[in-house]
C-alpha cells in the first residue's frame, strides 16, 4: 500500500499517527469492505434483487468472519491466481456462506462502488483526526499571540532585517491560515462524504428497476450523501483532498521552516523544545537539532508529490481506467496518513516551542538600528516629500554603513533631519517599541474573531 518506511515496524511512526495508520492497514480495511458488502446484500433483499435468505446467510457469515492474517492470505492468492482486485475477497467470504449466500454475495456490485465507498468513510475519520489536530495548532497559536503580542523581534523580508514586528504578530499570521484550513475541512465535507454505488460502467443495470432507490438506500444506511452522477470516472473529488492536505501540510512545513532557521545558532530566537532522551547527531553530541520542524518539510513534499498523482487521476478513458483510480490506492493512503504526522507534530511543535525574547530584542539591536529607517522616512516625508526622504535616508544609511555608525547615530546628528524634526519625535522614531505598526492590534483583531469550529 505504501512505500517501506510507512510500514517500517521502526520507522513506521515518523510518517503516520497509530489512529491514522489504523484507517488504511489491510485488517481494518478488509472487515469494513466485508461489512459494507453485508449491508449491500440486505438493501438487495429488501428490494428483491437477491433473496432474503441469501441475505441473511451473507449477514451471518460476515458478522463471524475472523478477519486475520491467514483470511488475508486467502485473499492474496486469490488475487494473485486471478489478477482481479476483489475477486480473491469474494471466493474467500463465499466460501463460507452457505450455498444460498454464496452464489450471491457481492452482486451486482463493482470494485470502485466498494473501494470507494470504504476509501469515503475513511477519509472522513481521517478527517475528524485532521480537524482535531488543526484545533491544537490554533489553540496553541492562540497561546503564543497573547503571550508574545509585545514581544519585538526583527521583521525579515529577503532574508534580511526590514522592519520591528512582534512575535505575536508572526504567530498571527499562522494562526489565521490555519483557520482558513479548518474552514476549508468543513466546506470539502459536502463534496467529499458521497457514496458509491453505480456498477461496472456507472448505470446501475445490474440492481434492477428500482436501482436508484436500491442506492440511496445503501448509502443511507452506511451514511453517506447519495452521487448525483456515477463518479467512477470522475475522480475530482479525491483530487481535492490531495490539494486540500498539499495546502495544510505546506502551511504546517511554513511555519516549521521559520523555527528551523530561527534556530540557527546566529539567530537563536527560537528553539524546539528538547527530548528528554534526545540525541541531536551521534558524531557531534553538543547538536541540538530542529529535528521535528525539518521532519515537516520531509512530509510535506511528500503530500505534495502524492497529491501530483491524483491529478493525474483526473484523466481517464471512457467510462472506467484502471491505470487512473489504482493509482489512488497508494497515493490517497500515503499522503493522509504524512499529512496527518505532519498536523499532529506540528501541534506538538507549537505547544512546546521555546521563545528567547530577549535574544529577538538582541538581534533587532545587533542590526544597527537600520530597520528604523522607513519611521524616519515616512516622519520626514510628511515635511520635504516622500522621494526627497527616501533619498536622504537611503543616504544616511549609507554613510553609516561606510563609517561603522550605527543608523540611529548618523540621524539624530544630521542637521537636515534636525531641521525638520524635533529631539522628542526623533527620539520616537527611534525607539523599536514605537516602530512595530499595527502589529499588536492586528493580534488583538484575529483573536477576537470567532474562530471556526
Amino acid at each position: 500500500m505504501t512505500g517501506w518506511s510507512f510500514a517500517s515496524a521502526i520507522y513506521g511512526g515518523a510518517w503516520s499517527t497509530p489512529e491514522m495508520r489504523t484507517l488504511f492497514d489491510d485488517i481494518p480495511r478488509t472487515r469494513r469492505w466485508i461489512e459494507l458488502l453485508a449491508i449491500l446484500a440486505e438493501v438487495q433483499a429488501e428490494h428483491g434483487v437477491i433473496p432474503s435468505d441469501a441475505a441473511q446467510d451473507i449477514k451471518t457469515t460476515c458478522a463471524s468472519l475472523c478477519v486475520d492474517d491467514d483470511f488475508l492470505a486467502e485473499c492474496r492468492d486469490g488475487y494473485q491466481a486471478t489478477a482481479h482486485s476483489t475477486a480473491g475477497l469474494i471466493a474467500a467470504v463465499a466460501r463460507r456462506c452457505a450455498s444460498s449466500g454464496s452464489e450471491w454475495f457481492y452482486f451486482g456490485a463493482t470494485v470502485q462502488d466498494v473501494a470507494d465507498t470504504w476509501l469515503v468513510l475513511a477519509l472522513r475519520a481521517a478527517r475528524r483526526l485532521l480537524s482535531d489536530d488543526l484545533e491544537r495548532a490554533m489553540a496553541a497559536c492562540e497561546a503564543l499571540c497573547r503571550r508574545h503580542r509585545q514581544t519585538i523581534m526583527p521583521g525579515r523580508t529577503h532574508g534580511q532585517q526590514g522592519l520591528p514586528i512582534t512575535f505575536g504578530f508572526k504567530v498571527a499570521g499562522w494562526l489565521a491560515e490555519l483557520r482558513r484550513h479548518r474552514m476549508r475541512f468543513d466546506e470539502a465535507a459536502a463534496r467529499t462524504d458521497v457514496g458509491q454505488l453505480c456498477g461496472g460502467v456507472g448505470s446501475l443495470s445490474a440492481l434492477g428497476t428500482d436501482a436508484l432507490a436500491l442506492q440511496q438506500r445503501f448509502l443511507e444506511r452506511v451514511g453517506l450523501a447519495v452521487p448525483d452522477m456515477s463518479w467512477t470516472a470522475s475522480r475530482d473529488r479525491y483530487a481535492e483532498w490531495g490539494q486540500l492536505l498539499a495546502l495544510v501540510s505546506a502551511t504546517a512545513d511554513r511555519i516549521g521552516h521559520e523555527i528551523y532557521n530561527l534556530q540557527r545558532d546566529e539567530i537563536g530566537e527560537l528553539r524546539e523544545a528538547a527530548l528528554a532522551k534526545g540525541v541531536g547527531s551521534i558524531t557531534m553530541p553538543h547538536k541540538r537539532n530542529p529535528e521535528t520542524a525539518e521532519h515537516l518539510g520531509t512530509l510535506a513534499r511528500v503530500v505534495r508529490a502524492n497529491s501530483s498523482l491524483l491529478l493525474e487521476s483526473l484523466v481517464h478513458d471512457h467510462e472506467r481506467d484502471g491505470r487512473s483510480w489504482k493509482v489512488e490506492w497508494n497515493a490517497i493512503p500515503e499522503l493522509t496518513m504524512a499529512a496527518g504526522k505532519a498536523l499532529s507534530l506540528l501541534a506538538a511543535l507549537l505547544e512546546t516551542v521555546e521563545v528567547d525574547a530577549e535574544r529577538m530584542r538582541v538581534n533587532l539591536a545587533a542590526n544597527g538600528g537600520f530597520a528604523l529607517s522607513e519611521g524616519v522616512m515616512v516622519a520626514l516625508a510628511r515635511r520635504i516629500g516622500k522621494p526627497e526622504a527616501h533619498r536622504l535616508v537611503m543616504s544616511l544609511s549609507a554613510v553609516a554603513r561606510a563609517e561603522g555608525r550605527s543608523f540611529p547615530d548618523v540621524v539624530a546628528r544630521d542637521e537636515t533631519i534636525r531641521s525638520h524634526l524635533g529631539d522628542d519625535e526623533i527620539a520616537r522614531l527611534l525607539d523599536p517599541s514605537a516602530q512595530t505598526g499595527q502589529c499588536v492590534a492586528l493580534v488583538d483583531r484575529l483573536l477576537a474573531q470567532k474562530a471556526p469550529t
